[in-house]
């Protein structure tokens, strides 16, 4: 008897005992229960329909697909014929091969099987449970759309075409995953996004060699381009709209199955200092959040080592009244400020953790008893200093304000560097901190382009890096795109 590996590359016979044989066998047989297998005559010959119920609708089964039989009658039981003359749903396709036909099915599509026939129809029949779409959970807008991606592919690539309604947008659909495959589709604006560069993207979604991908944040750790770097290489956003902006851009988009999110490649460090809320806003108020939002990330990241190292190495920069108030303040506490911050800084993501993991409606209760009663209760206890917990507070909103979660949680990273920095040279060290980041996101590639473009290396650009000027002095080439056109910065 053939193995499940030599069935796998085999393809259909003209005997149909024998294919439902061999899909019964790759499929699990009589012990999967929510695989069918239909039997039914069609134009006078055996036939027999596969599907996995719950992935398949079964009343486009019954309604396109086996209502068919009664115009049947004059047709031959050929694939072609069945095609062109009989069945009624709108997408169909031959396929001979087995691994095909038993990936297709297991996705939600129906194969219909015929005696004599060598090929199988499959049929679109995906009629799976989804969830609607919805507000995005995790980059809400005061102005702006209010819808986010969703988990299901299909709809996801409508929301998309939706916002970009050009014919040169493509979508290029991929399998990721030997055992069990995951769809994923490349997106892009043809003649706007860099051939160069929609090839590089292609091939590395094709590179992939694993037996399962489950969805995009897999799928990111194995095409990025430096996976020992603290900061994401890819921008993952839930807006159709801002996804659309970045296609616009001469970027690439990738969608897959179970993923809520579109991947954005290249990502440079200014995609994540944008919100969409910046692009809906006058020029005026979209420029004065960035700058509040440059200013929070520069505290949340330096802040506590600055605080570290002018209290250990240089308490003479420090004013004499506050540097009497920080003395009195840490009089009792049997810390050194190091271990201080260190553990204020555990204790704030800790509390912080507890409160994205636990139900939603206790969430507001614990933030209430580790921000205020635990807090409180250290200070009065002579465990930490008052000062401490404002600076704890400043960086945690400063972290808060990034738009990009991946994103502040490389920062935190950042900041611990920088507090270990701090604490053994002293402002050198928080100097010193600061040039290696900067010397690392200048050597960091995006999909192999730049991460500080179109700043380092410089190459023209709009006036949307940083500051955000009127709209109409916004137009210029796409930033990853050929040098001919016209494009916008992504929101």
């Amino acid at each position: 008897m053939a193995t499940r590996e030599e069935l796998l590359r085999s393809s259909l016979s003209p005997s149909l005992p024998d294919n439902v044989d061999a899909l019964s066998t790759l499929l699990g047989g009589p012990v999967n229960a929510d695989v069918h297998f239909r039997p039914f005559e069609l134009c006078g010959a055996r036939a027999c329909l596969v599907y996995v119920e719950g992935m398949a609708d079964d009343g486009k089964i019954a309604r396109f697909i086996l209502h068919a039989r009664s115009s049947a009658d004059s047709a031959s039981a050929d694939p072609e014929a069945l095609v062109r003359r009989v069945l009624e749903i709108p997408q169909c396709e031959r396929e001979s091969r087995m691994a095909e036909i038993v990936g297709q099915v297991i996705g939600g599509m129906t194969a219909l099987l015929l005696d004599g026939a060598d090929e199988a129809v499959l049929m679109e029949t995906r009629g799976f449970p989804a969830r609607p779409v919805g507000q995005p959970t995790n980059e809400s807008v005061v102005i702006g759309a209010q819808e986010g991606f969703v988990e299901c592919l299909r709809t996801n690539m409508t929301l998309l075409r939706r916002y970009v309604q050009s014919p040169r947008l493509i979508t290029e659909v991929l399998s990721v995953g030997a055992e069990s495959p995951c769809r994923v589709a490349l997106c892009y604006v043809a003649d706007t996004a860099d051939a160069a560069l929609v090839n590089e993207a292609r091939r590395r979604v094709l590179a992939v060699r694993r037996s399962a991908v489950l969805g995009l944040g897999e799928l990111q750790q194995l095409i990025e381009d430096q996976p020992f770097a603290p900061l994401p290489q890819m921008l993952q956003t839930e807006r159709p709209d801002r996804a659309a902006s970045c296609l616009l851009d001469g970027q690439v988009a990738l969608l897959a199955d179970n993923s809520p999110y579109a991947l954005i490649a290249p990502a440079t460090l200014f995609h994540f200092l944008h919100a969409s809320d910046d692009s809906f806003a006058r020029w005026q108020y979209g420029t004065f959040l960035r700058l509040v939002r440059v200013l929070g990330i520069a505290l949340s990241v330096f802040l506590p080592g600055l605080y570290v190292a002018l209290t250990n190495h240089h308490a003479h920069l420090i004013p004499l009244s506050l540097l009497g108030s920080i003395a009195e303040a840490r009089a009792n506490v049997p810390f050194p400020v190091l271990a201080e911050i260190l553990l204020m800084e555990f204790s704030f993501y800790l509390i912080n953790e507890a409160g994205t993991r636990i139900p939603q409606q206790i969430g507001s209760a614990l933030g209430i008893v580790g921000a205020l009663i635990l807090g409180q209760a250290a200070v009065s206890a002579s465990i930490i200093s008052p000062i401490l917990i404002i600076i704890v507070a400043l960086t945690g909103l400063g972290n808060y304000a990034v738009p990009d979660y991946g994103f502040s949680l490389g920062l935190v990273l950042c900041r611990l560097f920088a507090i270990l920095l701090g604490a053994a040279l002293g402002l050198y060290g928080v100097c010193l901190a600061g040039f290696c980041m900067l010397a690392g996101l200048s050597g960091m590639r995006s999909l192999g382009r730049p991460y500080l473009a179109p700043v380092a290396p410089a190459r023209p650009h709009g006036p949307d890096i940083l500051m955000r000027l009127p709209v109409w002095l916004q137009r210029r080439a796409p930033l990853f795109g050929p040098r001919r056109g016209a494009g916008r910065r992504p929101a």
